[in-house]
């Protein structure tokens, strides 16, 4: 078991990454189809590239967000904070 979820209904588990993975989906399609829409409308040929582009982009980086591993804070500390680094 993950320690953020310690006795969480598999199912509900399972419903929380589909709308996450949902979300994602959306974030990258979207923007490439009203890109799509406004080459139309405009007689463009280039949104809906920048649309495809600004929607993987942003995609990718909730994605990354929503997997990354989240680190145990101890005595108050921040992620970062007194870890010797001397930044």
């Amino acid at each position: 078991m993950n320690g953020k979820h310690p006795s969480a209904d598999p199912l509900a588990l399972a419903m929380e990454w589909v709308s996450k993975i949902t979300t994602v989906a959306l974030e990258m399609v979207l923007p490439a189809i009203g890109g799509r829409y406004l080459d139309l409308r405009w007689g463009t040929e280039y949104w809906a590239f920048v649309g495809l582009v600004v929607g993987f982009s942003v995609g990718m980086w909730h994605l990354l967000q929503m997997t990354k591993v989240k680190h145990s804070v101890s005595g108050g500390k921040k992620d970062g904070e007194g870890d010797g680094s001397g930044n």
